[in-house]
């Protein structure tokens, strides 16, 4: 019933990407030395005060089925005002379904982004999870500009890493056009298997 609503809800962004002018879409594609991956952020502003998004990730690795990573995650968002808001969550990812709640601030300057999210999420028992994005876009020319994008998340029980992805862009931007260099990082099984893809990566933002 579960991956029926994801579908669902994944049809629903599908036809706001295609008719409404408040909506960002950015899809990426990584070729790498261990695997191919595909990911997109989808994001829709109803109001000054809610928002919905739908991010998703399919990494297949060349050799191994076994190692494919997918995460899938559809959230709601209130803001509380200009810095703070309030997310909450559900989707599946490694290794099953899950939701969480969490608390958001940013800090956004022309050139510069940060986002920092800390809260809950249930995956089999309540981890804490804590989210960090780091975008800097410099000017470089008047056509180009310099791209700079962290993006990590961390699951602990306190005691052991049960979950986490590091994700690092550096490239060149024209327009909303950006590619580069790649870097994925990540982490399962209460930390004991590693993955690393290093690689080259293209993203257009509509």
């Amino acid at each position: 019933m579960l991956r029926f609503f994801q579908v669902f809800v994944f049809i629903i962004f599908g036809g706001l990407a295609s008719h409404a002018q408040n909506i960002n879409v950015s899809p990426e594609i990584v070729l790498g030395n261990r695997s191919a991956a595909y990911q997109h952020f989808v994001g829709y502003q109803f109001d000054a005060s809610w928002s919905i998004n739908n991010v998703v990730l399919f990494d297949s690795e060349y050799t191994h089925d076994t190692n494919n990573i997918f995460f899938i995650r559809n959230m709601l968002s209130y803001n509380l005002n200009s810095h703070f808001k309030v997310n909450a969550a559900f989707g599946i990812k490694n290794p099953g379904t899950f939701t969480s709640l969490t608390t958001q601030y940013q800090y956004t300057k022309t050139q510069f982004k940060l986002t920092y999210a800390i809260g809950s999420t249930y995956q089999n028992g309540f981890t804490l999870e804590q989210n960090l994005i780091l975008n800097y876009t410099p000017t470089l020319s008047n056509a180009f500009q310099g791209y700079i994008n962290l993006f990590a998340v961390v699951n602990t029980n306190f005691k052991e890493l049960d979950r986490g992805i590091q994700q690092l862009r550096i490239g060149l931007k024209k327009a909303q056009l950006i590619a580069g260099i790649a870097v994925n990082l990540d982490q399962f099984t209460k930390g004991k298997n590693s993955l690393e893809n290093f690689g080259v990566f293209i993203k257009y933002n509509f």
